[in-house]
């Protein structure tokens, strides 16, 4: 356990001592978990979509890319000042404020009627959701018991998480070939509205802690979401641009490299920092932190790839892509229920060892890929692999990331936990695809057919892939304590 050394915010704890768990704790999981389904599902959802945006609203290419970035970045950038908004103001307003927010701009991203109307709405989405997820995680943490039922609860949380990014690579196909790509947005509507009206009602009248003091530190806020949309903007120009474009991505990259340096100094200096430093000399939240940024890297980077493989090299449609990827998200759901159990005895340990070594094998896999493959040979055994691998990496270190973080500061714990997978996301695929298709482009100059520049480019990204699964497998080798130390029962506990 770590000493908070900042000054100014004061802790008030509205939740009486001896305090026991909340009798609505499951049913408040349900529609929690529900919010963060819609907001993991708007992450994928559009990726399939992007063709018909393009062609219906006449934008260009790099505006189409804008649509999904807007989301990531401002999602992933806002994170922490959402996280620590939840801290400070209290989880449930603040969980209410992102899911109205999100849900808002939805309706506004299915009316645009122009591609610059969509990436102002799809980021103002990014917002809603930054503010939403983290106070959404951080009311799980602290509503349920540290030990087997925060683990269950966790373990439930990150099944719908991430059966909301899978089903978003379908919904995206189906919605899009037999209704319209508007309504891609307008489906969240009822979850919204549903998710608001459940928390609304089983949280009233539950005590918080909240940090009452300084101002918030929104100096902090607009330098790291600026120095991350820098850095992915950098990235993303290299295929275009070439890596020694000074405009596109050497001065982006030395403008982000400047920007993060910035947010680090301020966050030494004020009093209420966005988000406190000495939080990472807590080795379990630092561990998780970077286990997070890797395992979503790995699993951004699949989806993208997978994607390019079934529709560029075995020529399958929009729609039928979408499903290919459904038996990923099955299998994640099912691994649930027994590595949860397992976590129980054994600690996260053994269970994100298993996951980080499977996704690797899933991955090298992938790499073997052939031109004339198939789906039920060459592509759905590293699917299955991989769908049960990254839920194993996942529920462990949401787990083991706010073990030893004090209730008042949950709320920023689950936004670093959160926004580190945002991160990881973008410079996953940022990397894979710039890596994927630079060569390929590089293959067709020397006349190589179509179908196999492809499939070398592929091929190449799959490699990155498996170089970060590694670096994944390592982190769960060396971070996360060999020894573990049975939970005690669940007794008598603050809100």
């Amino acid at each position: 356990m770590t000493t908070d050394h900042t000054a100014a915010p004061r802790t008030t704890d509205t939740a009486p001592a001896g305090a026991a768990a909340d009798p609505r704790r499951w049913r408040l999981l349900v529609f929690v978990a529900l919010a963060q389904f819609m907001v993991l599902l708007d992450t994928t959802v559009v990726n399939l979509a992007l063709p018909a945006i393009q062609a219906d609203l006449k934008a260009g290419a790099t505006a189409v890319e804008w649509v999904l970035t807007a989301y990531i970045l401002c999602f992933g950038g806002l994170m922490l000042l959402g996280g620590r908004t939840a801290d400070r103001w209290g989880r449930r307003r603040t969980f209410l404020l992102g899911a109205l927010l999100f849900t808002a701009a939805s309706l506004l991203c299915g009316l645009a009627q122009g591609a610059g109307l969509l990436i102002a709405a799809r980021a103002l989405q990014g917002c809603g959701a930054a503010f939403l997820s983290p106070a959404a995680m951080s009311l799980v943490t602290t509503t349920f018991p540290k030990g087997r039922e925060r683990t269950t609860a966790l373990a439930v949380w990150a099944a719908l998480a991430g059966l909301g990014g899978t089903l978003g690579v379908i919904a995206g196909g189906l919605i899009t070939d037999s209704l319209s790509w508007r309504w891609i947005f307008y489906i969240n509507l009822p979850f919204g509205i549903v998710a608001v009206a459940g928390v609304l009602l089983l949280s009233r009248g539950r005590p918080e802690t909240r940090i009452r003091g300084s101002r918030p530190d929104i100096a902090g806020a607009v330098t790291v979401t600026a120095g991350l949309a820098a850095l992915v903007y950098a990235i993303v120009n290299i295929q275009d641009h070439g890596a020694a474009s000074t405009p596109y991505v050497l001065a982006p990259a030395a403008a982000s490299l400047a920007l993060l340096a910035a947010f680090v100094l301020i966050e030494r200096r004020t009093p209420d920092p966005l988000m406190p430093l000495h939080l990472f000399a807590t080795r379990s939240l630092a561990t998780a932190g970077l286990g997070r940024v890797l395992t979503s890297g790995v699993q951004a980077s699949v989806l993208f790839l997978c994607s390019y493989y079934l529709q560029r090299t075995l020529g399958y449609s929009t729609l039928r892509s979408g499903f290919a990827f459904l038996p990923l998200g099955v299998v994640a759901i099912l691994v649930t229920a027994p590595a949860t159990r397992i976590m129980h005895k054994t600690g996260p340990r053994p269970v994100y060892l298993a996951g980080a070594a499977g996704s690797v094998l899933g991955l090298i896999l992938l790499t073997q890929a052939p031109q004339h493959g198939t789906y039920l040979m060459h592509l759905l055994p590293a699917l299955l692999i991989l769908g049960a691998s990254m839920q194993c990496c996942g529920i462990p270190v949401n787990v083991h990331g706010v073990s030893d973080i004090p209730a008042r500061q949950q709320g920023i714990a689950s936004g670093v936990l959160v926004a580190a997978f945002q991160v990881g996301a973008s410079l996953g695929v940022a990397t894979v695809a710039t890596s994927a298709l630079t060569r390929t482009t590089h293959e067709l100059t020397h006349h190589t057919t179509p179908a196999l520049a492809w499939l070398d480019g592929l091929h190449l990204g799959f490699w990155i892939a498996t170089g970060i699964g590694v670096l994944n497998l390592l982190t769960a080798y060396f971070g996360l304590p060999r020894h573990h130390t049975a939970p005690a029962p669940a007794g008598p506990r603050t809100a």
